[in-house]
């Protein structure tokens, strides 16, 4: 059966992830009238272009979506910097945190921008010319926070694969106390993503479900893959 949708673009977990979600969308679920809505991820196409937020305007003849602070289970270059799995590999080999990373990053699964793109395909409700939608997480994460929810998990994950718990493994996660100056910073205005998906039938607006300790861990599954 002919895919409802065409996704084309540089090869990577990003990618693979919008078009395995768009690949689940029946013609009979699909309202579009087109016989196939062409899909640029990291590249613009005609029917709508996914690209990443950057600091400088993007324009676009074609309906836009920028993704800002992208989780996958692998580092993907192309939509990261490295950040959140360096942050992930410090906390396995125990390292203190590298310098560099200190500001707050609005992480977002890259599980909830394929579920959130694909309702849009489905109601064939995407952005308008020129006015690109914004995708990022709501929930600010400093890089403390990141490292110690890290820490708590991989060794929870690693008594889990030796057999091995006690209670250092099985107590809660540390709390980490915020920052100075945690109330003044820059949040990402998701305005116009939470109105158009209302617009698309979810009740709720754009409220990502997926959980950063659920992609922590699929980090740690994904190195015994």
């Amino acid at each position: 059966m002919p895919r409802v949708a065409e996704v084309s673009g540089p090869k990577g977990p990003f990618r693979d992830a919008i078009a395995s979600r768009l690949d689940t969308i029946s013609y009979q679920q699909w309202k579009g009238k087109t016989p196939q809505l062409q899909i640029g991820v990291g590249i613009e196409a005609s029917g709508l272009s996914i690209l990443p937020w950057r600091e400088e305007k993007i324009s676009s003849q074609s309906p836009l979506i920028l993704v800002k602070d992208v989780i996958t289970d692998t580092c993907d270059p192309l939509w990261e910097d490295g950040t959140f799995h360096s942050i992930i590999a410090d906390a396995i080999s125990g390292s203190g945190m590298h310098p560099r990373t200190k500001m707050p990053r609005f992480w977002l699964p890259v599980r909830d921008v394929a579920e959130a793109i694909r309702v849009m395909v489905i109601e064939n409700k995407l952005p308008l010319p020129g006015q690109p939608l914004l995708m990022a997480g709501r929930r600010p994460w400093w890089p403390d926070s990141v490292y110690a929810e890290a820490i708590h998990l991989w060794t929870r994950y690693s008594a889990s694969l030796e057999g091995k718990h006690n209670p250092r493994s099985l107590e809660q996660p540390p709390l980490v106390p915020l920052p100075r100056g945690h109330d003044s910073i820059v949040r990402p205005n998701l305005e116009d993503i939470d109105s158009h998906m209302r617009k698309c039938g979810e009740p709720v607006g754009w409220r990502p479900s997926g959980s950063l300790r659920l992609a922590i861990m699929r980090v740690f599954a994904n190195l015994y893959d």
